[in-house]
């Protein structure tokens, strides 16, 4: 930790915070302060060392080092439809289970698509019988 000026967490007593990188997908390469305890609770204390990254930077990074990783064989990356989340699992962890959740996760997706399209034309029938309610009373005035 010889870094310069030193940065104190909030503990008692205090203590000097590590220096971390962020390999987060919104902060890839972007090194921050935490507390020594940050894995434990800790005091909650996070400082930006970094200035952060355009958008269009930190989705190259990170989109640069799943496909190192893709293409090692470290790892799978598995994007949703709305590209939202990753989810990203070494190759070994993958097992039957897992495709069995993800194949119920896209069904229970399709039926919450379904239910919102009944929802909103629900909706929609709704506004109208009130603009048609509000604008008789307007007439009959």
């Amino acid at each position: 930790m010889a870094y310069e000026p030193e940065k104190l967490c909030w503990c008692r007593p205090r203590r000097k915070a590590p220096r971390w990188i962020s390999w987060s997908r919104h902060n890839p390469d972007r090194r921050y302060y935490a507390c020594v305890d940050a894995m434990q609770g800790g005091c909650g204390y996070v400082e930006w060392h970094d200035d952060p990254l355009p958008k269009f930077l930190s989705d190259l990074i990170g989109d640069l080092r799943d496909e190192v990783r893709r293409l090692r064989g470290e790892i799978s990356v598995a994007l949703f439809e709305d590209h939202s989340a990753a989810v990203a699992l070494p190759e070994a962890q993958r097992g039957r289970e897992v495709l069995d959740l993800e194949e119920k996760l896209k069904e229970k997706n399709a039926e919450l698509d379904a239910l919102k399209g009944k929802y909103q034309n629900v909706v929609y029938l709704f506004l109208v019988f009130v603009v048609g309610l509000v604008t008789a009373k307007m007439l009959l005035q």
